[in-house]
């Protein structure tokens, strides 16, 4: 470099480097206005500076008042955020106590809370639960978004209830046992609620149905002024991720990898940004070795390929052990008290994999197994 301009060359590369940014990941750009300028032929943050009245055209199309001031405050915003990109970064102390700060989702089973840990902290991490049908999937997702919506109360004025999101994929939602599961924390946790309470707990947890995977990936596009409008939502579930994309888009596995890394995207996005628990299940599938042609070494993977499999910081494989659980008093010896399942950390930012714990699925929800907790 000439003398004395290697910091102007670099801040040169870098504001280069920004404008290059790819629209979609733009916080002063909102998602549907975005989709309108990718139509429009605008891909990256330097497109939209560069020709500012697409911005306007995009505006119009969304019948927004007084259309030139938005727009010159979005491209303000776009130009801050392009040049003051490391003006805005965090200290890791800083992102430690943000992240303290933040309650943990405490659920019932205590074991399982206690292999998840900070995985369950709200924020910008997903976790996924992979596992055989009848494995627990859905049970732990609704039981996820009822420990979520009915928090412990730790002190005077604390515990208020949220809500949650439910995207079902596959119609395993069933209204009835989240009742079920919603009643019995209720009453663990708040002894003296009536059934009022119980309809607003039912009243905040909203349910989208999706049929294919164009609809599943419209519907989190759309997510975001859900979201800015209803603060007290602490999770969001999709079940399954795995269910139309194992189907779908297999003559173009490129495009299939390119919509699930975005979708990934949105879903830590959606988490950083309005504190949430991002919990998304998937199937497994069968993984054989190529150099055997013997085809006698399959082995059981979580679905979806590499691509996806990078993306959650956290994955919990559930497996069933038994049908049955029986009790172990004389008084209870008769009674079935539900399914028995294992549950295994196989992957973690922060924590040991390979451990797991045993839990029990009640008419409750999910429980500890009997003198485990």
């Amino acid at each position: 470099f000439p003398h004395g301009s290697s910091g102007h060359y670099c801040a040169e590369r870098c504001g280069l480097a920004m404008e290059g940014l790819d629209l979609r990941a733009l916080r002063a750009i909102p998602t549907p206005v975005a989709d309108s300028l990718l139509a429009h032929g605008c891909r990256t943050a330097g497109d939209v500076l560069a020709n500012p009245k697409a911005l306007q055209h995009s505006l119009i199309g969304f019948h927004v008042e007084d259309v030139e001031d938005v727009a010159s405050k979005m491209l303000s915003a776009c130009h801050r955020e392009v040049g003051d990109a490391w003006k805005s970064a965090d200290s890791a102390l800083q992102l430690l106590k943000r992240g303290q700060d933040r309650p943990l989702l405490v659920l019932p089973c205590i074991n399982l809370c206690s292999l998840l840990g900070n995985a369950l902290r709200p924020g910008g991490a997903i976790l996924e639960v992979c596992g055989l049908p009848g494995t627990g999937k859905t049970q732990l997702c609704m039981q996820a978004c009822a420990a979520a919506q009915i928090p412990r109360i730790t002190s005077p004025g604390s515990g208020r209830l949220a809500e949650a999101i439910y995207i079902d994929a596959e119609g395993s939602f069933v209204p009835r046992r989240y009742a079920q599961i919603c009643q019995a924390l209720l009453d663990e946790r708040r002894p003296g609620a009536d059934s009022t309470d119980l309809e607003r707990v039912l009243r905040g947890m909203h349910v989208c149905r999706t049929y294919d995977a164009t609809e599943l990936y419209s519907t989190l596009k759309q997510l975001s002024g859900f979201l800015a409008k209803r603060t007290q939502v602490r999770a969001l579930v999709v079940d399954s991720l795995a269910f139309n994309f194992r189907h779908e888009f297999n003559d173009n596995q490129a495009q299939r990898a390119r919509i699930l890394m975005d979708i990934a995207s949105m879903l830590r996005r959606y988490g950083a940004d309005y504190h949430l628990n991002v919990v998304v299940t998937n199937h497994m599938t069968t993984r054989f070795n190529r150099n055997d042609c013997s085809n006698e070494s399959g082995w059981l993977v979580p679905a979806l390929g590499e691509t996806w499999a990078h993306q959650p910081s956290t994955q919990l494989r559930l497996e069933r052990i038994s049908n049955y659980h029986w009790g172990g008093s004389a008084q209870s010896a008769a009674l079935p008290q539900g399914p028995v399942g294992q549950a295994t950390l196989t992957k973690s930012v922060e924590r040991v994999v390979g451990q797991s714990c045993n839990f029990r699925i009640t008419e409750a929800g999910l429980r500890d197994l009997d003198g485990q907790a």
